[in-house]
């Protein structure tokens, strides 16, 4: 397994990212959010599971990964009720993801994948991503990072939300893995706006729901270091 270190876009110096490059890497850009998660989670409840994924897969697998620092920030309006939570328009949105993608491109990089944590940002990262993959001529994909594991997410959890949910079971299971500190047990209420109840979140099922989201990412960065980088993108022919 690689340190973290060498795995973390913002460890590294200009003399070292053309080599980068040059080995085909994948680049990973985390996006989530600051937003209200209850009144027991931290409001980087999504900064923190996107980032564990993120740089566990980019440490375990033996092509070339790296992860540019997290944008915390998403789109986030449905919880602007509640104090914390901080906001981006979709337009402003899109365009952070695009400019930093063809900051990425620029330095000779042709793979890149948007990993959303936030829920309410899997609309906006697809557009992104879309028109980033026509106008670049590479491949750029995005997705949350716990979309593919919503059936493993589903069997790890015993209440009534068979997703990741907003700051129930699920969440608060990853954050009493990833930071156990941070979440307020005293204070666990099934509250407004958020999915379920997170008094049955337990360490043990978050480290389950992230292990399974680091192995459907291998597997995405994997296929995606085997594609070449750079293609034609539009009307694909059918062989005869």
């Amino acid at each position: 397994m690689k340190p973290v270190e060498e795995i973390l876009w913002a460890n590294h110096t200009r003399g070292e990212f053309l080599e980068w490059a040059k080995r085909g890497t994948v680049v990973i850009v985390p996006i989530a959010s600051t937003e209200q998660h209850g009144l027991h989670l931290p409001e980087d409840t999504d900064q923190r599971t996107v980032e564990y994924v993120s740089r566990e897969a980019a440490r375990r697998l033996d092509v070339p990964v790296l992860v540019t620092p997290t944008i915390p920030f998403g789109v986030s309006p449905h919880h602007m009720v509640h104090p914390g939570t901080i906001t981006l328009s979709v337009e402003t949105t899109v365009r952070v993801l695009k400019e930093v993608c063809r900051s990425i491109a620029a330095h000779g990089f042709e793979r890149i994948l948007i990993l959303s944590g936030h829920g309410g940002n899997g609309n906006t990262v697809g557009a992104a991503a879309l028109e980033l993959k026509h106008e670049l001529n590479q491949q750029v994909a995005a997705f949350n990072w716990f979309d593919p594991v919503q059936t493993k997410i589903d069997a790890i959890t015993e209440g009534p939300c068979h997703t990741i949910g907003h700051a129930g079971e699920a969440e608060t299971s990853a954050i009493l893995f990833t930071a156990p500190h941070l979440v307020r047990r005293e204070r666990y209420a099934l509250v407004a706006d958020i999915s379920d109840d997170p008094s049955t979140g337990t360490a043990e099922k978050g480290q389950r729901i992230l292990e399974a989201g680091v192995e459907a990412l291998m597997a995405t960065l994997e296929r995606m270091a085997a594609q070449p980088g750079r293609r034609v993108v539009g009307i694909e022919r059918a062989e005869a």
